[in-house]
């Protein structure tokens, strides 16, 4: 990937960094509110694996845009709620994808 992660910014708590084994993925931290505790704040860390093929900055940057997208996708699972009940919440380590738009309504 051919672009220098320091100059990214996004939402006041969100960062950037190369990182991961031999420093092949995109690290995305997030500072939010935590989900099942909005009064206490949580550190997330997204990891995306970076193309192995050559990209332009122009590439580069659309491929972060679309990570921090999924990233959104899944805060919004997270957060988003129907008489308290999380329709949309998102998989979690070996669940499945955190990244994949999941349906829970059979688990009301």
């Amino acid at each position: 990937m051919n672009l220098d992660v320091t100059g990214l910014a996004y939402k006041p708590g969100w960062s950037f960094k190369i990182g991961g084994p031999l420093s092949r993925y995109l690290c995305v931290y997030a500072s939010t509110p935590d989900s099942g505790n909005p009064s206490r704040d949580r550190l997330t860390q997204h990891m995306f694996e970076m193309p192995a093929e050559p990209m332009t900055v122009r590439e580069s940057v659309r491929w972060v845009f679309d990570k921090v997208l999924l990233c959104e996708l899944h805060e919004a699972g997270e957060f988003f709620t129907v008489d308290g009940f999380r329709p949309f919440f998102p998989n979690h380590q070996d669940e499945g994808s955190p990244y994949e738009l999941v349906e829970r309504w059979e688990s009301q």
